[in-house]
Formats: C-alpha cells, structure tokens, sequence
C-alpha cells in the first residue's frame, strides 16, 4: 500500500464512516455505494450484493473486522437455493434502510480491542483513535434498531453460524438452510483466511497499533466507552439465542 496516499485515504475513512452513520446523509452515501459496486464487480460481485434493494433477501454485515466475510462465506455455501445478500455495507444508514424495509438483518459484533487491531492492521492508515470513534458511532447509530435484527457476537459467528440462523429463522418467518459448523470451519475458512506472508505483516502491524491504543490516554477512554456500548450488543446477542 502506498503510504503517500495515507492522508487522503485517512480522511476519506472519516469521512465516510460520518456519512454512512446518519440518515440524513444517506443521499451524499450514494457514490460510496458506487464505488464499492465498481471494487465488487472485479471481484465478481453483483451490483446488488452492495446496497440494500427491494429484492434483498438477507443483509449479513457488521464494522469491519467482526467476521463478517466469513458468515458471508459461510451462509452461501449452505444454501440449497440462490439467497439475494447485501453484505459487507459496512454502513448503518443501509442496515436502518433494511430495518425499515423488514428485512432479516444478521449484525456482526466483535469486542472493541479485536475489532480495532484487525481493522487498522489491515487499513494501516487508519490511527487507533479513529477507528474507535468510528466504532462507537457505528453501533451507536444502530442502538434503536438492534432489536429489530439478529446480533451475533465473534465467537458465535465462528464457531455457532448454525444457532444464528435457526434464530434469523426463527425471528422472521425464514427458511434458510443451517450452516454445519465442522464443515465451514474446514472448507468455507480457506476462502477468507490471510495468506502466510499477510498474516505475518498483519501481525506486526496489531503489535504497533497496540502500543499506540495504550499508550494513548484518549484512545484508552475511547475504548472503554466502547465496551460499555459493546456490552449492550452482547446482551442482545444473548437474547437472540435464547428466543431462537
């Protein structure tokens, strides 16, 4: 990655993730969601599977870094029938849009540490502070609508897809094929894993990004605002397996 490029691709993370988090903005979201159709489309991707339309059948999204590609993965590759997706919006207004349309959403969450080293050693642009105040606003914005949706925690989309969507089942009167977890894990993980060499930069680089979250006095009391919003999601996640 160009590290030239770090002060404009750092604003326009900012940027984005303040206009994705507030309704009133969803109109200037519009050439985000263009340009994540034209990164889509090189990779295969319908132009559906990155907004939320009338045909949308299930939104499986989250903040980056909560496993979001793997239950992606792994819910397609268990469907006995084609599933219209919307996946990896990484964007609340598109999720509310779902939530308003009664559409069956599955919102990934990770605890706040995990999330931030797995996002900003991926996106090294991205400072620890900005990814929390991110974080928090992304979930923030969400709150009132959590309860219309199926909150998974990291470790149930994991190692428990198959409880989370008897839940979806459950919850909206789906039908969707249950996901064998012995399976994915051996056969869907591939799909979505780093490669050594990535794996190894990316694990130097959450040793950097750790030293700079404690060694911040703004970014520690960022993440302990977090925690207490991520424990909120916890309970509901909770809750959601109990009622499935």
């Amino acid at each position: 990655m160009n590290s030239l490029l770090f002060p404009i691709r750092k604003i326009g993370f900012t940027v984005r993730s303040t206009i994705s988090q507030d309704p009133k903005y969803a109109s200037l979201y519009t050439p985000f969601i263009v340009w994540g159709q034209f990164k889509g489309k090189l990779r295969g991707k319908e132009d559906s599977e990155s907004t939320v339309t009338t045909s949308t059948e299930l939104v499986i999204d989250g903040f980056q870094g909560s496993a979001n590609s793997f239950a992606t993965v792994a819910f397609r590759y268990f469907q006995d029938k084609p599933v219209q997706l919307a996946h990896h919006l990484h964007a609340p207004v598109l999720i509310i849009s779902a939530v308003e349309k009664a559409i069956p959403v599955l919102l990934t969450v990770r605890e706040p540490e995990g999330t931030v080293m797995s996002l900003t050693s991926r996106w090294p642009y991205v400072s620890v502070v900005q990814a929390l105040r991110s974080y928090i606003g992304f979930y923030g914005c969400l709150l009132p609508y959590a309860s219309e949706c199926i909150i998974s925690d990291f470790s149930t989309t994991t190692k428990g897809l198959d409880r989370i969507i008897a839940a979806l089942n459950v919850k909206y009167s789906t039908n969707f094929a249950l996901v064998n977890v012995d399976v994915a894990n051996r056969v869907c993980r591939a799909a979505v894993s780093d490669s050594p060499d990535s794996y190894a930069r990316r694990k130097q680089l959450k040793a950097k990004k750790k030293t700079e979250l404690y060694s911040s006095a703004l970014a520690l009391k960022l993440l302990d605002d977090a925690n207490v919003l991520y424990s909120k999601y916890q309970s509901m996640h909770e809750q959601c397996l109990k009622e499935g």
